[in-house]
């Protein structure tokens, strides 16, 4: 059943622990605004859309009523592994956007080459050497698919990964 961004804003305001005050407060809007939203009677301002998403621990998708991506096992082969993607998103703070896409091949060949996997460096791309590929590649291998992780730090920086 698709929810309505109301009813969103209700439920995770409320497992949150918040009051509608508390959520208006944190966004700079009154609390009968808050309340209008979880009446479905106003909708928030799209400048608000992120920070209300951040408040409430959810993603923008999924504020907009988007089905969160479910993890599931699939039976797999060897050539099946070998055309699968696995996709990692980092989404910082302060505005910056990578988006990686690699052939479950390449991944192999990476785990494979201590040289290689070394040669992550530097900026956003240091993030890529704290992901354990080794282990990805098992989960993968196992028939895996969807989304393995997603990780938001207390500062606001965002890594998803999953493999389609």
């Amino acid at each position: 059943m698709n929810q309505t961004i109301g009813q969103i804003i209700r439920e995770k305001r409320t497992e949150k622990g918040m009051t509608q005050e508390q959520l208006a407060e944190r966004l700079g809007v009154t609390g009968q605004a808050v309340s209008k939203w979880e009446r479905d009677e106003a909708y928030p301002d799209i400048t608000l859309l992120k920070e209300l998403a951040k408040a409430l621990g959810v993603s923008v998708g999924e504020l907009l009523g988007e089905e969160k991506e479910e993890t599931k096992y699939v039976q797999t082969t060897e050539t099946d592994v070998d055309k699968m993607m696995l996709k990692i998103r980092i989404l910082s703070s302060d505005g910056d956007k990578v988006n990686i896409n690699l052939p479950v091949a390449v991944i192999k060949a990476l785990v494979g080459n201590e040289q290689l996997m070394a040669s992550f460096s530097g900026g956003k791309a240091e993030s890529l050497k704290n992901i354990d590929f080794k282990q990805i590649l098992g989960m993968v291998s196992l028939g895996v698919m969807g989304k393995l992780v997603e990780i938001t730090s207390s500062d606001g920086d965002t890594v998803e990964i999953w493999v389609e």
